[in-house]
């Protein structure tokens, strides 16, 4: 299935990346990182991801083998930069453990790594529906770091969503675990974590082990930022790509 697409940059650059968005969300979630990252010379993909923003919206479909699929028709498979934020990280690692997209270097933004129970993302999930419509000066005035396209891209991509697709695609999944393929993906490649301020899904002990295993400065979690790091604080969120893909 071929899925929406948005680019930022030239398409002759030198350097390519790929951003996976999180559930319920969209491309717009990266309105503000994907400018950054051209400006820095990467020409920059982002897709919808199935069931989300302007990509299809089948019926059934959402197992992430599934979802997955969808990316080697969408997006480049062999991009210098991959990011995954949230569920976009667990579905980063499952297509790089399938062999479907395999870049040179890999950032997981407060990834979903680990759910074995479906309570937390079904109550999430309900969370999120009781709270539509979600309106952007309401979201602005909780998110005060976030800028207006941050506000109007999460209200946009939440209104447009079937919320039976998001539980398929959230809740049907678990239980996972991709821990150990992550410290598999270690092995192959640079990995880079960055984490909330106190993350709901990366634990403190989780993020001690994966420091272990990747090395020193790979877990960074930004003081003061909740789930969408990429949004609370794009300043901390760049600076940390930067370094990370352009360490000297």
């Amino acid at each position: 299935m071929r899925l929406n697409v948005a680019t930022w940059g030239d398409p002759h650059a030198a350097r390519t990346a790929v951003l996976l968005h999180g559930v319920t969300s969209n491309l717009g979630s990266w309105a503000r990182v994907g400018p950054a990252l051209a400006d820095a010379g990467f020409h920059v993909y982002a897709a919808d991801l199935r069931g989300h923003g302007d990509s299809p919206k089948p019926a059934r479909g959402y197992w992430f083998s599934e979802m997955v699929s969808d990316l080697p028709e969408s997006v480049p498979t062999s991009p210098d930069l991959l990011i995954g934020h949230s569920l976009g990280g667990a579905l980063a690692v499952v297509a790089m453990e399938a062999g479907l997209i395999c870049p040179a270097s890999l950032v997981l933004e407060d990834p979903a790594l680990v759910m074995q129970d479906p309570l937390f993302p079904s109550q999430s999930l309900a969370d999120d529906e009781r709270d539509l419509p979600l309106d952007p000066v309401e979201l602005l005035r909780l998110h005060p770091t976030w800028e207006p396209v941050d506000a109007e891209a999460k209200a946009a991509s939440v209104a447009a969503v079937d919320w039976d697709h998001m539980r398929q695609a959230y809740v049907g999944n678990v239980p996972w675990d991709l821990r150990p393929e992550v410290l598999d993906l270690a092995g192959r490649l640079p990995v880079r974590l960055i984490l909330a301020d106190g993350s709901q899904f990366v634990s403190r002990a989780d993020a001690f082990a994966f420091e272990a295993a990747l090395g020193p400065g790979s877990v960074v979690a930004v003081q003061g930022a909740g789930h969408s790091v990429h949004r609370d604080d794009l300043t901390a969120y760049m600076s940390i790509v930067f370094q990370f893909v352009d360490p000297s």
